[in-house]
Parts: C-alpha cells; structure tokens; sequence
C-alpha cells in the first residue's frame, strides 16, 4: 500500500502552490458572493423598493444555499470524490451569477424579487458546494509541515476577492444598477475560468489511497516529485455517515462551536458592511467602500507575514488567541456610542479586527474543522460544519437590518461577546485538552485518529 507519509514528508514545491491557488479560487467567489451581495444590496434595493425586512432576505438566501450546498455536496464529495463536485460546482455558480445580473429587467416588481431571490440562492449552492471540497483537497494533498502555510493561501484569495470588488465598487460609484450587473457578471465569468482550470487538477491522493485509484495515485506523486512502491493498494470502505457523530462527536461540536463564534460576526460585515456604516451618515458610500476596502486588505499583511511562516512553527492556538483578542476589543469600540461618530475611532476599530482575523483566527477555525475528521468523512464533516454556519448566519442576516435600526452597537454586544468566548474556550482546550488544538506538524491520520491504516 502506497503510505501517506510519502505526501506528509514531501518537499514544498510550486505545483503545492499551483494547486492550492486553483482551488482557493473557491474562496474568492466565496467573498465574491459575501461582499457582492454587500456592496450591491443599496442598488438592488432601491430598483425594488425593499422594506427593511427585504433588505435582509439576499444575505439570508445565499448563507441558506452556502449551508444547504455543503450539507449535500459534502456526502457526495466523499462518495465520488473531490473531484467529482468541481465538475458542477462551478458552472451552476457562472450561470447563476450572469442571470441574477439581468434583475430588474421585467416590469413586475414581485417577479424580479423571486428571480433574483432563486439565483442567489444558485449562487450560495455553488459555494456550499466548492469552498469545504476545496479546503479537503488542499489538506489531504499538503505536507504535514506546511499544511497551515498553504491553508493560508485560501483566506489570502478570500481578502483578495472582496478587494477586487471593492475596486470596482470605487471605480463604479453611484451607478447603481451598473455596478449591479457589473460586479456578477464578473463573478460569473471567473466561475468559469475555474473550472476550466480545474479540468486538470489530480484527485485528492489521500481519497485515491482510500479508494485503490493506483493510477491517478501514481499521476500526482510524479507531480510532486515523489517516489512511491510499486505495490497492491488495498482499497477501503466509505465511512457511514452516522460515524461522523458517532466516533467524532466531540470534535464536530468544536467546529462547530470555532464556526459560530467566526461566522457570524464576519458574515455581518461581510455582507453588511456598507449597509451598517453608510447609516451613520459620518462619510460618503464611497469612503465606507475605502474604509471596507482597509479593513479587508488589513487582514492580507498578517496572514501572509505571520500566520503563512509561523502557524506550523510556533502552532495554531497563540495566533488564535491573540488574534481573537484583538478582534473582541474592535467590536467593543462599537459598543460606546460617541466612538460611532467619531471616524478615526471607527478606523481603528476596522483595522483592530481586519489585522486580527488575517493574524490567525479564520485559518485555524478552517485547519481544525478538516485535521480531525478522516479522510473517508472529512467532506462530510466539513460540510455539515459549513451548514451550521452559513445556516446561523443567514438567520441572524435576516435580522441584521433591523439590529442595525435599533443600534449598531448591539453588533458590537452580540461579536465581542462571541470572541471573548472563543478566546476562553480554546485557552482551555489549551491546556486541558490539547490534543484538540494543537495539530501542527502532525499527520492528518494523527489528528484524525483515522481508522484507515
């Protein structure tokens, strides 16, 4: 049987990097969809007259396909393999996304609210369906030594996605619907150049050593310029489903939990950022889409100077906890309410959680929902974790309007609170339970405990 430890000793080499890049173009349509529902939600608003509930119901929509595309396609990734999804993903994503950029285009009112409201929801399917696909691949191919360095790539894309529609957001000021159908069409497009890209792309070698696929196992270690015996790989049974709840329980409950207390305070400002700080009426919507663009771009410098060469050396845990350290104090400057109308303060605020996010706190929530779970399950945990999240999150997005009308600084409240109970929590993972949290460095079947042997 080929051994793992061939890929988890692997050296570095640029075609780790060129596929971990083509795949982490998940993450950046992921971001695509977050801040293009964001930054295009005041014009699509306007055209069809949203009451304030309805202001809610794009962010609600896509978080429910997002949630709803991982729990299916998650199983399905691990029945068929990683592959298997990028045949599909992508191109329900580019359709999806080209046909909501004509709303608004029928004279009825109702009919384009139920258009735009079903590609939305196309939209948040694809993404459901790529980004926790993507993330297991990346692991399962990564050495064991870099896997968080190249993990960081994916939220790197991410941060790189909402700038690029940030640019066009600025570039397109005040055209309203313009930037509409300018911002999804170029989502589409790119939809497809990934999965043009993607053709080419090997297997997971974990999921081919799983499965007996000696062909394609043999196809990816000459990419990686690897040597593997020559010998009869036993091939092995998918895990049943329930044997995600059953043997790694404790460990979907911390996904879970990691999940929650990340997902919804960056989807709120994922997706309502310009919402929520153009109603202060401090700067013009062009200067909340510079401030937006700060925040995003001020998360890219630490992830890629710090978290990309120091997570799998000093480990995950001290650039989380300092990390969500950071990002508890930025939400309680919200809480105050002269320090609303104040802009520089406001600033601060931004850049506090934008450097702390990029510091760690979102790559190691990502690393820890995959290192746990084995390879035969670890799409299906992915994917149930990414449905609990997306799911939550699309719930407190309805709402989010109407928190907004009541004081921004219950968004403060409600994400300094979710981060200072992470900071707890893990610190006493920590140091009760450290298995749970430190995973650097160690085999996916260490962290797994896979009965795959």
């Amino acid at each position: 049987m080929v051994d793992s430890k061939t890929y988890d000793d692997a050296a570095l080499s640029s075609t780790h990097f060129k596929w971990t890049f083509i795949a982490s173009l998940g993450d950046f349509l992921d971001a695509g969809m977050l801040a293009g529902t964001g930054i295009t939600l005041l014009a699509i608003g306007t055209l069809l007259n949203f009451t304030t509930l309805e202001d809610g119901l794009p962010a609600l929509i896509t978080l429910l396909g997002a949630a709803f595309g991982a729990l299916g396609f998650g199983r399905l990734g691990d029945k068929f393999g990683r592959k298997f999804i990028y045949q599909v993903d992508m191109i329900i994503y580019g359709v999806s996304a080209i046909l909501l950029a004509i709303t608004g285009i029928f004279p009825s009112r109702i009919f384009n609210i139920v258009w735009a409201m079903v590609f939305y929801a196309l939209v948040g399917i694809a993404v459901g369906a790529d980004v926790p696909t993507s993330w297991s691949l990346i692991t399962e191919f990564s050495p064991k030594n870099y896997r968080g360095r190249l993990m960081s790539i994916t939220t790197i894309m991410w941060y790189v996605g909402v700038l690029v529609e940030l640019g066009i957001a600025i570039a397109l000021y005040n055209t309203g619907m313009v930037l509409f159908r300018v911002i999804w069409i170029m989502l589409g497009l790119l939809a497809f150049v990934s999965w043009l890209l993607r053709r080419n792309l090997t297997e997971s070698p974990r999921y081919d050593m799983m499965r007996g696929n000696k062909t394609d196992l043999q196809k990816s270690a000459k990419l990686l310029h690897i040597d593997i015996k020559d010998e009869e790989n036993k091939k092995f049974t998918i895990d049943k489903y329930k044997e995600l709840f059953k043997k790694y329980g404790w460990f979907m409950l911390l996904a879970w939990f990691l999940y929650l207390m990340w997902g919804i305070p960056a989807s709120t400002y994922g997706e309502f950022f310009p919402y929520i700080f153009s109603s202060l009426h401090l700067v013009s919507l062009r200067d909340t889409y510079a401030f937006e663009a700060i925040y995003f771009g001020s998360a890219i410098v630490p992830g890629l100077l710090i978290f990309y060469y120091l997570s799998d050396r000093v480990g995950r845990v001290p650039l989380y906890l300092a990390s969500a350290a950071m990002a508890a104090v930025s939400f309680f400057l919200l809480v105050y309410p002269p320090f609303l109308k104040n802009v520089y303060v406001l600033l601060a605020s931004f850049l506090l959680f934008g450097i702390g996010q990029g510091l760690g706190i979102w790559t190691t929530t990502r690393l820890l929902s995959l290192e746990h779970f084995p390879t035969s399950l670890r799409n299906s945990g992915q994917g149930f974790v990414w449905f609990t999240m997306r799911f939550e999150a699309g719930i407190f997005g309805l709402f989010t309007p109407m928190i907004v009308a009541f004081g921004i600084e219950y968004i403060g409240y409600i994400a300094g609170a979710f981060f200072v109970l992470a900071f707890i929590v893990v610190t006493l993972l920590y140091i009760f339970k450290p298995e749970y949290v430190r995973t650097e460095r160690k085999s996916l079947e260490e962290t797994s405990r896979d009965v795959v042997k």
